[in-house]
């Protein structure tokens, strides 16, 4: 009998809780309301088998979306501070994901509602799951992608050079740090550009309407001159290096794009060298 699995087992008896199930070797109890409809002894089902909250084999003939051989998307239904997060595999038991497998920053962790890809596991005689990993993905998937083609999918992966996705057809797509705008965390749905290819790996560019880009931006610079006695040594005329010293994360021409934005507000005002808040009251 194999835990995380579905397994062919016959109806030995019935007992007041449910049906006693066998493989022939081991029995387990499957309570009747998990059962499709009524059964008779001798009838052999199609089971997958859990673990209940004492940790003892149990089945449902629910159409479970994740087994031990079946990578899914799930959804997360349940976090607890420092200690790891519950997604539903439409079986009776929410199944737990340790922040052993997820961010050491907990605000990249997912919310409730997020969507993740996981693999099911057995640790200590139970059921968990993990996040699948790019490798994971990239060794299952099978889609190929043309450059400029948009496609929808969750943050499956934070690090310090950039997020990685995975796509609702089930691809990796790398986005590297100097392309993102914001703040992601794990689970969280995104619409992502195709890039390029190489080898076997695809990059993407966050696809962000660029209004909303421009905002994002714009605050940026904003925040850095509230930060700074209201002075940035940037002007629209700065050179690319000069401004990813300050905003490693935006492109000449987006600076210059939220910069022209904020001056045509009349927030700032510039010389030859620097640029500087306006004063409410100036």
């Amino acid at each position: 009998m194999e835990l995380g699995k579905y397994n062919k087992l016959k109806v030995l008896r019935k007992s007041d809780l449910g049906y006693m199930l066998t493989d022939g070797a081991d029995e387990i109890l499957m309570h009747f309301k998990q059962a499709k409809k009524e059964h008779e002894v001798g009838e052999e089902l199609n089971v997958f088998i859990y673990t209940d909250d004492k940790k003892r084999p149990t089945g449902t003939e629910e159409d479970v979306l994740v087994t031990l051989d079946k990578p899914n998307f799930v959804k997360v239904v349940n976090k607890i501070e420092s200690t790891g997060i519950f997604v539903d595999i439409n079986c009776p038991k929410d199944i737990f994901i340790s922040k052993d497998y997820l961010p050491i920053n907990e605000e990249d962790w997912p919310n409730i509602g997020d969507i993740l890809f996981i693999r099911l596991k057995i640790k200590k005689n139970a059921l968990t799951a993990k996040p699948l990993n790019r490798y994971e993905i990239e060794e299952i998937s099978n889609i190929l992608y043309e450059e400029r083609e948009t496609k929808e999918g969750y943050i499956s992966r934070i690090s310090e050079k950039g997020v990685g996705i995975i796509t609702k057809d089930i691809a990796y797509v790398f986005v590297p740090s100097n392309q993102l705008r914001a703040k992601y965390h794990l689970g969280e749905e995104v619409s992502v550009i195709i890039s390029k290819k190489i080898e076997n790996s695809y990059y993407g560019i966050l696809n962000q309407h660029k209004e909303n880009l421009i905002d994002v931006d714009k605050k940026t610079i904003l925040d850095f001159l509230d930060n700074n006695n209201g002075i940035l040594r940037l002007t629209s005329k700065s050179s690319s290096e000069e401004i990813s010293k300050i905003f490693p994360n935006m492109s000449r021409k987006a600076f210059k794009r939220a910069y022209g934005g904020i001056y045509k507000e009349r927030l700032i005002d510039f010389d030859d060298e620097k640029t500087w808040k306006i004063k409410k009251n100036s």
